[in-house]
């Protein structure tokens, strides 16, 4: 049995500011190689795989600050390559800041996925500044042993690979459940922050807006205000915050 590994990489960027009086909106990236696949890493029998993993990012990005966890592990046939037939997936958010070497051969893409009414197919567009990768993904419920199971597959041909996409809904899918029971969301930030930096990874990774006076009031006791003051637009300035390490909670 061939087993190989990769790493779906989250991270976030800034767009540009049009309006000097609006904030910095966020948009949520992912990273991909030359060839529209997700950056892989060789298991063997020698390592922990996660600690494989590990070391592939501290050497691809020369960083050791990042969050990992395991996303899955594929053993469909269909999916099945010459050298590649069960592969396990990394979940990996890195704040680019922290980036200290790109490779030539990975590149962020913005992720955006526009829902349809009335309908399982989702419109993904992934971008950069050098190619668009477009495609529609279905999502499919059965019930099985009396429970009801959700798959995903790729509608039409696409420049990405259907296990590819299907990846990089189900690392969507895990992220949206993280950040709303854990302090997932902090990884994409700064160790000093402002409330609306986070709430926009809040924002961008529920795919929605929140009001802001409710967001406040739930993420209160999980953050510390600083003395630090930051003026990002014509508003007053904002003062920064950090993540209260105090704040202790059974996240199972």
């Amino acid at each position: 049995m061939k087993v190989n590994g990769n790493l779906l990489i989250f991270s976030t960027e800034n767009e540009e500011r049009l309006d000097v009086r609006k904030l910095k909106e966020k948009k949520l990236q992912i990273i991909l190689d030359e060839n529209n696949d997700l950056p892989k890493f060789e298991i063997d029998n020698q390592e922990y795989i996660k600690l494989l993993a590990e070391n592939k990012i501290e050497k691809l990005f020369e960083i050791s600050n990042f969050y990992i966890e395991q996303l899955y592990t594929w053993g469909d046939p269909s999916y099945y390559t010459l050298n590649e037939e069960i592969t396990i997936t990394y979940l990996v958010i890195i704040n680019k800041s922290n980036i200290n070497n790109m490779p030539n051969n990975l590149s962020f893409y913005d992720l955006y996925i526009k829902n349809n009414e009335n309908s399982s197919v989702q419109d993904v567009i992934l971008n950069n500044k050098n190619k668009q990768i477009k495609y529609k993904i279905e999502t499919i419920s059965k019930r099985k042993r009396d429970n009801i199971e959700y798959t995903n597959k790729l509608v039409g041909k696409s420049e990405i690979s259907e296990l590819t996409a299907i990846i990089i809904h189900t690392g969507l899918k895990r992220l949206r459940n993280r950040i709303k029971n854990t302090n997932i969301a902090f990884s994409f930030l700064n160790r000093e922050f402002t409330i609306s930096e986070l709430q926009q990874v809040y924002e961008i990774i529920l795919d929605k807006n929140l009001v802001s006076a409710n967001f406040r009031k739930k993420i209160g006791p999980m953050i510390k205000k600083t003395e630090i003051l930051v003026k990002d637009s014509a508003h007053r300035p904002s003062n920064k915050y950090i993540f209260n390490e105090d704040f202790l909670e059974n996240w199972v």
